[in-house]
């Protein structure tokens, strides 16, 4: 059998094809809110122990799929394991996140050797381990961050409200920043395919941080253009696997987002106007592709009838168009595990 081949109603929704089943599946599925994976965390030593052990990362990739009737499992890493394959000297500290060497001068920029993708093995190992535990009917999504995602963390050193180093950088240096995005598209796109060659049946590529490029009026050459290069990479390559974008907080953006980049489905974050999304749609403003989201995760963490009242919101806007549940973004650690079963629930029973 092909193993690019895939019954799930994941899949069939991806490739624009009806299925009686509304496929679900939640960024950060995978996490802190579940019992069992912070034991898995606790064994592991550290959150990039984890992330780095194929046996440990493919247990804890499972996880929320023997507890929910989930459609999908996304394989646990992060997208900073990209500049640690470069040694960027990354680490995680807890409760404050993410903590690598930062670059700060444009020869850091051009010593950086970004060719390291074997060093990566561990993900692809895990994706195989998966792959083979994975039930009937349940897909694989792989995964990376977007090259200015990745090099806004590469020039911070660390999450930002505002990333003001990465803006005084790209600004000071841009000849020198576009280079560090094109160093990146080659890595990324070469860590996608392995991903696929490994077991994805889908990818995600999580372009986390729009707004900062959107901002300074850099979108469409920051964020746009290296998306659509990677994505020509993958799909000169693999061109039946469907590709999932996430250019979050990009705000009206995601119509040129959308239009430019040659994505199978758009992921929505919770502040995207559904019903404007829609009727651009409609009027053929955007061209018609699959769309994910949008729940808000503070809505999940809360539960309750607002919950409710949100999830059949969103069932009914987009109840004849090609849609997957998901978040706007990640679960929040402090989630009740009842408030997933309750939404996947809410769900399966709006489907009868």
């Amino acid at each position: 059998m092909d193993k690019f081949k895939n019954k799930s109603s994941f899949i069939k929704t991806l490739n624009g094809k009806y299925s009686s089943v509304k496929p679900i599946w939640l960024m950060r599925q995978a996490g802190r809110y579940l019992p069992e994976y912070r034991e898995i965390r606790k064994k592991a030593g550290s959150f990039l122990n984890l992330c780095m052990n194929p046996k440990l990362s493919a247990e804890v990739t499972l996880q929320p799929l023997d507890r929910f009737d989930l459609d999908a499992a996304i394989i646990f890493s992060d997208i900073l394991t990209i500049p640690m394959a470069c040694d960027r000297d990354l680490r995680f500290v807890e409760n404050e996140g993410p903590r690598l060497k930062p670059i700060k001068e444009e020869k850091e920029v051009f010593d950086l050797q970004l060719t390291n993708v074997e060093y990566l093995e561990p993900v692809y190992e895990s994706l195989n381990l998966v792959k083979s535990e994975l039930k009937e009917k349940k897909a694989l999504i792989g995964f990376a961050g977007a090259p200015f995602t990745i090099a806004a963390y590469m020039i911070e050193g660390k999450g930002s409200k505002d990333f003001s180093n990465c803006i005084y950088f790209f600004n000071k240096y841009e000849k020198t920043f576009l280079e560090l995005l094109n160093k990146l598209e080659v890595f990324i796109s070469d860590h996608l395919i392995k991903q696929i060659e490994a077991g994805a049946e889908a990818i995600q590529i999580f372009e986390s941080h729009a707004e900062i490029a959107l901002k300074e009026n850099k979108f469409k050459r920051f964020c746009i253009e290296p998306n659509k290069k990677i994505i020509k990479n993958i799909k000169k390559k693999y061109p039946n696997i469907p590709i999932i974008g996430f250019p979050r907080n990009a705000g009206n953006y995601y119509l040129e987002y959308v239009n430019n980049v040659n994505i199978d489905c758009l992921s929505i974050d919770q502040n995207v106007d559904i019903l404007e999304l829609i009727n651009n749609l409609k009027s053929k403003k955007m061209r018609n592709i699959c769309l994910q989201g949008n729940l808000n995760p503070e809505v999940l963490l809360k539960g309750g009838i607002q919950m409710e009242r949100d999830i059949h919101y969103i069932l009914e806007s987009f109840s004849s168009l090609k849609h997957i549940f998901n978040l706007g973004h990640g679960v929040i650690k402090e989630t009740p595990i009842e408030n997933i079963h309750k939404l996947i629930k809410v769900i399966r029973d709006w489907e009868k």
